[in-house]
């Protein structure tokens, strides 16, 4: 009877050491899974404030046109309406320079935002969601 009890107590301690074994491997992986959705939650932050930057450009680039095609409006409507002696030939180009110069850095700007926009897809695409 004593050889049953020692075989039983060893299997007993054979099972107790597997399950501290499971245990600190789960724990691992739970570990490993906490670090990854940590590492995903900042991704998501600092795409969040890229696209925050990119729409932000973009609705100043919008005004920024809008106001320039009003200018060259204006000055078109100015010179179809004054007098012809009011107005000599090229006295508003500094202004139309002007609306040309706003619409080429608003064209840029929304040139950047769209970059920024690649980028956050070309970075995403190498964070899938692999399995370690």
């Amino acid at each position: 009877m004593g050889n049953d009890a020692e075989g039983r107590e060893a299997d007993l301690e054979r099972r107790e050491a597997e399950v501290s074994a499971r245990e600190a491997a789960l724990e691992r992986r739970e570990a490993e899974v906490s670090a990854r959705e940590a590492a995903h939650a900042e991704r998501v932050e600092a795409a969040s404030a890229i696209l925050a930057a990119a729409d932000e450009r973009d609705a100043t680039s919008d005004t920024r046109d809008a106001a320039a095609d009003k200018r060259e409006n204006d000055l078109d409507r100015a010179e179809l309406l004054a007098p012809e002696d009011e107005y000599g030939y090229g006295g508003d180009w500094p202004e139309r320079r002007s609306a040309s110069l706003d619409r080429r850095h608003a064209k840029d700007d929304r040139t950047a935002s769209h970059d920024d926009r690649i980028a956050l897809t070309e970075d995403d695409a190498g964070h899938g969601t692999d399995e370690a």
